[in-house]
Formats: C-alpha cells, structure tokens, sequence
C-alpha cells in the first residue's frame, strides 16, 4: 500500500463522523481549531442517522399513523384499508436520511471541516493512518485526537446473524414488504419499537425477552411496555429459552446489545489500551492528555443525544474553553406503543443511594387531553426527595412522553423541586398537565385525582 503515500499535520483530527463526531468537529471549528475529520463509510451522520435513529423513528411513525387511523374510525374518520406500502415508505425514509445527511455535509463544509473517507488505525502516539481504498494511505500527525467510531450491533450466541434469517436490527428497517411472521429477540428499546412497528402494520409477530421487558427502566414502565405491546398485537414471550424459539421459521430479527468499534484501531500503538469493552474516560471525556474518547466507545448509554452532548463538550475544551459532562439528567425515549420516556433515578436506584424518597403518580385516565385521544392507559411517575422536593427522576408512558421529557430533563438540570413544578401553568388540555398534576400529588393537594396517588 504504498501509491498516494502522504503526511499531513492535523490540529485536530477525529475519527466517525456520527453523532459524536461530528459535533465534536462543528463545535471545535467554531472555537477556530483547524479540523480533520475522518469517516470510514463515506457517510457522515454515522449509524443514528443512516440507519438507527432516523430511519427507526420514521418506521415507528408509519405505524403509529396507520394505528392512529383505526383507533379513530370508531370516531368518525373513515379507517385505513389495504396494506401499507412499503416500497413507498421507503423512498420517503431514504428522502429524510438524504436531507439530513446532506445538511450536516453543509454544515461540516462551510464550517471548514476537512472530511477524509476511509479507515483509521494509530501507527504512533500521535500519528494516525487512514487506508483510503484498496491501493492508497494517508498519515495524519495530530495534536489533539478524538475517538468517535461508534458501535456496531451484536448477535446472541445461540442466534448469530447470518445476513439471510436472522438479521441485525437495521436491516428491518429496510424491507419493501411487511413479514407474515416476525420473530423479534431482545429486551431492550430496539427489540420492542421494531416489534410494534411491525405489528401494527400487519405483521404476526413474537417478541421473546430472556427477562423482563426494558430491565433498566423502572419497573412501572417495564409492565407499561408489556401491556402496550400485546395491545399492538405483539405476543410478548418471557423464556430463559430463546434458542428453542429461534428454530421456528421465518425472519429472525435480534437485538443482542452494541460493541465498540475500536478492534482495528491499535490503540497499543498510542499507548491505549481497552479490554475489549468500553473506555472510561473523565469529566472532560479524556483518555489522555490529548486524546479523548466520546460516544459509544465511552462507558455509559448508547444514546445519540447523550453522544452529540459529549461533542459538544469536547469542542468547547478543544477550543480552550471549560467544560465538563454530566450524565445526571439523560434522557432516554422509546416509541413503542405506549411512548415511554424516562430520566434520572428510578425508586429503586435513589432507595440503593440511601435516598429518601417521595413517590408520586398521575394517571391519564384523569387527563382532558389523553379522554380526547382515547390514550389514558399511561402515567406519569415522579421522583421526589422527601427531604427538600428536589426532583431526582421522571418516568412517563403515554403519547407525547419522549417529547415532554425534555421538561423533567431541565428541571432535575436545574434542580427544581415539586413545588417549582406544580406553580408552573401548563396549558391545558395538554398532555404536559400530567408533570403538573403528579407534582401536585407530592405535595398532597391534588385536584384531579385523589390524595392515596401519593406514596
């Protein structure tokens, strides 16, 4: 590999262009560091916006409109009928990805980012290679290096993908026509939007969880999602045994967790080193002096908003300023049927920490606004300390939660307190009066519900 040899100096150089990435860059550029980013698919937005979160949340969306439709023709709007057409909604998922994708290229180009295409390994503490094709390298001497090459999904065991039956969950959102039968294995919000994605579209589809449905979400959202799901149509299977279910014919979709993308990185030849997992890095997401690590390949939640926060933080310390990550308030949001939206301590973490606690919940069934959308099967839970009010976690399933969580996500940012949230007017009738109401139940003078919610 040796024609196009070449060296260049890099201010800054980062590796993935995705969410993570490529904030990072458009922040660092705006604070006047020189920027080379570098991206091995060609494809800058990485995988949340190629082929996870846009792509899944437009799939989520088509659904949710065909579902929408029928829950209303007992009300006057005439129903749906035919199958939907997926060849359609293709085109229209790809329009999105490409106006997307070609947005941040503008942004990238006219922030003076300097966007390499290929695949980057270290060869030096501070020199990076970049294998550009099949037949030609580039080698960049940085001064500051960001780690940002995200993660790729994983198989289980007894069910590996082999590209044919059993699939990676991107590749479900790819299908020009609805499965007769769908076999969804995994308890984590990918498993369950893709399984009520597809029920509501036609699909006979079989959710089976090794466990509870979304174990690291509060355990009230866990039933909501389950209750939700086989409201859809899906036939939610709790098994130890999952590899007896994945004989049965007919596509195979598994979503077994994500691993790093940092095997081909030889991180050994920068002094890095990595145990197979996740770097630890500190408040300002460094591994070293001069090398951070943000998103997926840093400990925490595979999240693209978590991520792009982390860019976001890196570019201002790249660009001189302070700055620090806190992951005290990320919130988390699944398009499921109910939406389910969380963010901060459930009850049983802020009880493990010694925390005193104040419980209180709001059901839709008391809500104006969920009567009129026949959608009062959620609720919003609120975590208080006792000692004080101040606001420690938020949990929500029903519609509009993965926006209104955004609410909760700023009040524990800001440290405010049930009685800050209650004499806060929300409009009515919104869903957002639920965050109200609950707070009110804390401190014991609720109008719409009786005082027993409180515990």
């Amino acid at each position: 590999m040796v024609a196009g040899d070449q060296s260049d100096p890099a201010d800054v150089l980062i590796l993935g262009a995705g969410p993570a990435g490529y904030v990072a860059a458009l922040r660092a550029a705006q604070l006047g560091r020189s920027v080379t980013l570098v991206e091995r698919s060609g494809r800058v937005g990485g995988v949340c916006l190629n082929e996870g979160c846009i792509p899944s949340k437009h799939l989520a969306r088509f659904a949710a409109a065909k579902s929408t439709a029928e829950k209303f023709a007992a009300s006057g709007m005439p129903a749906f009928s035919g199958r939907p057409d997926m060849a359609a909604f293709q085109k229209s998922r790809a329009a999105a990805v490409g106006i997307l994708v070609k947005g941040v290229t503008s942004l990238l180009e006219a922030a003076g980012v300097r966007v390499v295409t290929g695949s980057a390994r270290f060869v030096g503490r501070t020199r990076v290679c970049v294998e550009i094709g099949e037949e030609s390298v580039r080698y960049f001497d940085f001064k500051d290096v960001v780690i940002a090459t995200g993660s790729k999904a994983t198989s289980l065991e007894t069910l590996p993908f082999d590209g044919d039956r059993v699939l990676e969950p991107s590749r479900a959102l790819e299908w020009n026509e609805v499965p007769a039968a769908l076999l969804v294995v995994g308890n984590d919000y990918i498993a369950l939007e893709i399984a009520v994605a597809y029920a509501r579209l036609g699909s006979r589809v079989t959710l089976a969880s090794g466990e509870r449905l979304l174990p690291d979400f509060d355990q009230d959202l866990s039933a909501a999602a389950q209750r939700g799901a086989k409201t859809a149509g899906v036939d939610v299977v709790i098994s130890s045994d999952l590899s007896s279910l994945g004989k049965r014919g007919g596509l195979v979709v598994v979503s077994g967790g994500r691993r790093p993308n940092l095997d081909q990185l030889d991180l050994q030849l920068a002094g890095l080193t990595h145990a197979g997992g996740l770097f630890k890095v500190d408040a300002q997401q460094r591994l070293d002096r001069h090398v951070f690590a943000i998103g997926d390949v840093s400990e925490g939640l595979p999240l693209a908003h978590r991520a792009m926060m982390q860019g976001r933080v890196v570019g201002d310390i790249l660009g001189g300023k302070t700055a620090a990550f806190d992951s005290r308030a990320i919130p988390r949001a699944i398009f499921a049927e109910p939406e389910i939206a969380a963010v901060g301590l459930t009850e049983v973490e802020a009880k493990g920490a010694g925390v005193e606690v104040s419980i209180s919940r709001f059901p839709l069934t008391a809500l104006g606004r969920a009567v009129i959308e026949s959608s009062t099967s959620g609720f919003a839970k609120l975590v208080f300390a006792k000692d004080g009010g101040t606001l420690l976690g938020a949990h929500l399933a029903g519609p509009r939660s993965t926006e209104l969580i955004a609410e909760m996500a700023l009040a524990i940012e800001m440290g405010a307190t049930a009685e800050d949230i209650a004499l806060t007017v929300h409009a009515h009738p919104t869903f957002a009066e639920s965050l109200m109401e609950a707070a009110e139940v804390s401190l014991g003078r609720p109008i719409h519900v009786r005082s027993a919610a409180k515990r």
